[in-house]
C-alpha cells in the first residue's frame, strides 16, 4: 500500500482550491501556507506545464499530541495538501498521516 493518497476530480483545479479553502476551516484544520509551485518555478526561470498548488495544513491539537507523544514526527508537520493537473485531469493528493503515527 502506497503512503500516498490520489484522487481525481472532475472540477477545475480552481474549484477543487476554492472547495479545500472552505472544507479545510469547516474540519478544524488552518491553511499555514499555500504555495503556487508553477508560478514559484517560473520566476526561478523552469517553466513546469502543469498546474500545481501545495497547502500546509494544521489542526493544532492533533499537532500538539503528536508532537508530545514523538517530536521525531515534526518532520512530516504540518500535513501537506497538493493540487495539481497530470495528463489533463485534476488531482487532490496528500501523503497519508497514520503511515507515520502509530
Amino acid at each position: 500500500m502506497s503512503d500516498l493518497y490520489i484522487q481525481d476530480s472532475q472540477l477545475s483545479v480552481e474549484e477543487v482550491i476554492e472547495n479545500l479553502k472552505e472544507a479545510v476551516p469547516n474540519n478544524q484544520f488552518g491553511i499555514l501556507h499555500s504555495y503556487d509551485i508553477k508560478q514559484t518555478l517560473a520566476g526561478k526561470g523552469h517553466e513546469l506545464t502543469q498546474e500545481c498548488h501545495v497547502f500546509e495544513v494544521c489542526n493544532p491539537k492533533v499537532a500538539k499530541d503528536i508532537l508530545e507523544k514523538d517530536m521525531n514526527l515534526a518532520t512530516v508537520l504540518p500535513c501537506r495538501i497538493s493540487v495539481y493537473t497530470q495528463d489533463g485531469a485534476t488531482k487532490v493528493g496528500l501523503a497519508l498521516p497514520s503511515k507515520h503515527i502509530t
